[in-house]
């Protein structure tokens, strides 16, 4: 890929992500799990520092501003279409239950393709001699195996305790408060 195109395609991605930590806060709104909600706010937010950083390196380092290539076909389908004029109230744990688990797969799925083609590039950069953009990408890789631990460490504890709903519910005010001062440290 050309340079053009590598940030073209990054910035595609990022917008992309933050649609998935979109769909991801709503749809933890929407079961009224405030915390988990707000985890997903803080990587919302931090998705979109992400693609600001983006947008001045190029200005920065390449004097241009990002050709937009956005596909409408990424667009993620993390909500399930059924919850489309479903009311809330209606939902039971077992519901509330698959949800998660499905919410969390989706998010490490999404994390796992994210370090992937942040990898590709980071190679393409290498190979093109532009040490300085492929170290700049580096630095999106080691945040998102960051996420990806973490994510994965959040979905081993939920099955390891047979995603207790009780338990789920009593640690919410705890995500919330920690995500939301995370959140004030982004802004």
């Amino acid at each position: 890929m050309s340079i053009e195109e590598i940030f073209s395609a990054m910035s595609a991605h990022m917008v992309t992500g933050m649609m998935v930590h979109e769909q991801l806060m709503n749809s933890y709104l929407f079961l009224n799990l405030k915390g988990y909600a707000a985890c997903h706010e803080y990587h919302y937010m931090s998705e979109t520092k992400g693609h600001i950083r983006l947008s001045r390196y190029k200005v920065d380092h390449y004097d241009m501003i990002i050709t937009q290539t956005f596909d409408s076909n990424n667009v993620p389908d993390i909500v399930p279409m059924s919850w489309y004029g479903f009311n809330r109230n209606n939902i039971d744990p077992s519901m509330r239950i698959q949800a998660i688990e499905a919410a969390l797969d989706e998010w490490i799925k999404w994390e796992e393709e994210t370090k992937s083609f942040y990898q590709k590039i980071y190679t393409d950069l290498l190979t093109q001699n532009e040490i300085p953009f492929a170290e700049f990408v580096k630095s999106y890789i080691l945040d998102v195996e960051e996420e990806i631990v973490y994510a994965k460490s959040e979905r081993l504890a939920k099955s390891s305790m047979g995603f207790d709903i009780v338990s789920i519910l009593e640690e919410q005010e705890e995500y919330e408060k920690r995500f939301k001062k995370k959140l004030k440290n982004i802004l």
